[in-house]
């Protein structure tokens, strides 16, 4: 029987952590902005956080997999 490789095989799961970890986060802050919508102030800063911030964490993730397996 040939062993094909699922989205939900165990080597996969930490992906899935992450992506668990990122909907709370959003989930959060839309709470936090919904209870004091006067206290979050949208700039440049934030966006471009929130754009290249989840990246960055997948990339970190991937690059110490790739040194840790060799």
């Amino acid at each position: 029987m040939m062993h094909t490789k699922t989205l939900f095989d165990k080597g996969n799961l930490k992906y899935f952590f992450i992506w668990l970890i990122s909907l709370l986060l959003s989930g959060l802050l839309k709470l936090l902005g919904y209870l004091n919508p006067n206290v979050l102030l949208i700039n440049n800063f934030l966006i471009l956080l929130l754009v290249f911030g989840p990246a960055l964490i997948v990339t970190i993730v991937l690059v110490f997999n790739k040194f840790s397996n060799s």
